[in-house]
């Protein structure tokens, strides 16, 4: 199942960049953390649950030889 977090996250950040050109250094002050946050954490948990996975069975059914 596609969470699409990744997607979001490059959005967010795309969308902060326009805000940043055209409104107040009052707004992006307020949301700069939360999209860098969720940005940050977005891509951080996927390559932390890339790292952190179980070896997959062999074609035989069998798991990993320890």
């Amino acid at each position: 199942m596609k969470t699409y977090k990744r997607e979001l996250a490059v959005v967010l950040l795309l969308w902060l960049g326009y805000i940043v050109e055209v409104k107040d250094v009052a707004i992006i002050e307020i949301l700069v953390w939360p999209v860098f946050s969720f940005a940050a954490a977005a891509f951080g948990f996927d390559q932390y649950a890339k790292l952190h996975t179980e070896p997959t069975k062999s074609a035989d059914g069998r798991g990993p030889e320890r």
